[in-house]
């Protein structure tokens, strides 16, 4: 199986963009099952002549186009949007449409198609006259590629940018990619079980691959977030669409656990000053620099609950 290959665990649309315009100028295999998806009725020469990748012309973006001789002598173009978790845009596909249209016309292209390659759960929100073409599909067909020993690796890449759709299943993904961040985790979790019994709730993503992120506890308002920032060695409990000058108004008398600090439309409590680690600090930071975040963390929350009527009053 491919899919163990690739440890790569965070993605952007642009590594798709290289991957695919790679593989249709230079595997052959992969460029026919491809052309076979989305022009089954032209006949084309094998691989791409070119491909170029972020295209922008008569005022939108294509992420790939590939340009394929036809067995007549003329020309077909494919012009591909590509999406992992992205919305689409209003129209989107529809301008490459237009566009395509406007090529042929001007006899740029003597035939073309547009295609959204993107995870499966696009598939119903195409206009007529899109191909969709899956990352799953796309990397079946790399595992087809025997005679390119690169191709099950780029299965393995296709397979692991597939958006993972519960907390759940991206914890999974993280332990068979990165059991080490696991294990640091693990390790943060006894220490919380420990240190603050039953104040932290448990998080949607329990294996979080950086420090920041937002832990909550029973109780809390809407109105409010915690942005914990291990890296930056700070916590904020942050108000919600509450500015400055409000928050310290409402404020003004109390003994303050930190200092208040504009986050944009929003304000904040924070404090700061603490040490900075990330995961790769090891296991030692634990019991010194993680925990003494978390017990910032705990200072904060407790002066809201101790003080919620005011904040309350505050965002009525």
């Amino acid at each position: 199986m491919s899919d163990n290959l690739c440890h790569i665990s965070n993605f952007q649309e642009r590594d798709i963009d290289l991957l695919l315009a790679e593989e249709l100028r230079m595997n052959n295999a992969f460029a026919t099952w491809f052309t076979n998806q989305v022009a089954p009725d032209v006949q084309v020469e094998v691989p791409a002549f070119r491909t170029r990748v972020s295209v922008v012309e008569d005022g939108s973006e294509s992420d790939v186009i590939a340009c394929f001789h036809r067995e007549d002598g003329g020309i077909h173009r494919v012009f591909i949007e590509d999406k992992i978790t992205a919305s689409m845009m209003p129209e989107q596909l529809e301008r490459y449409q237009r566009r395509a249209t406007a090529e042929y016309a001007r006899s740029e292209n003597q035939s073309f198609s547009v295609v959204l390659f993107a995870p499966e759960s696009y598939r119903a929100s195409l206009p007529d006259g899109v191909a969709h073409v899956t990352f799953g599909e796309a990397a079946t067909a790399l595992d087809q590629s025997t005679d390119d020993p690169r191709a099950a690796y780029k299965a393995s890449f296709l397979r692991a940018a597939r958006p993972y759709h519960s907390p759940a299943s991206r914890d999974l993904h993280v332990a068979e990619v990165e059991p080490y961040v696991v294990e640091w985790w693990d390790a943060v979790y006894e220490m919380l079980d420990r240190e603050f019994p039953s104040f932290f709730l448990p998080p949607r993503t329990r294996y979080p691959r950086s420090v920041y992120f937002a832990p909550r506890t029973s109780g809390m308002a809407e109105y409010i977030r915690v942005d914990f920032k291990g890296h930056a060695g700070e916590v904020d409990l942050a108000i919600k669409n509450v500015g400055y000058l409000e928050l310290a108004e409402a404020l003004a008398g109390l003994d303050l656990p930190g200092r208040l600090v504009e986050n944009g439309k929003s304000s904040a409590i924070r404090v700061d000053g603490l040490s900075k680690f990330v995961i790769s600090d090891g296991f030692s930071v634990i019991e010194t620099d993680v925990r003494a975040a978390y017990a910032a963390t705990v200072t904060l929350l407790e002066f809201w609950k101790a003080n919620r009527g005011q904040f309350d009053s505050l965002v009525r």
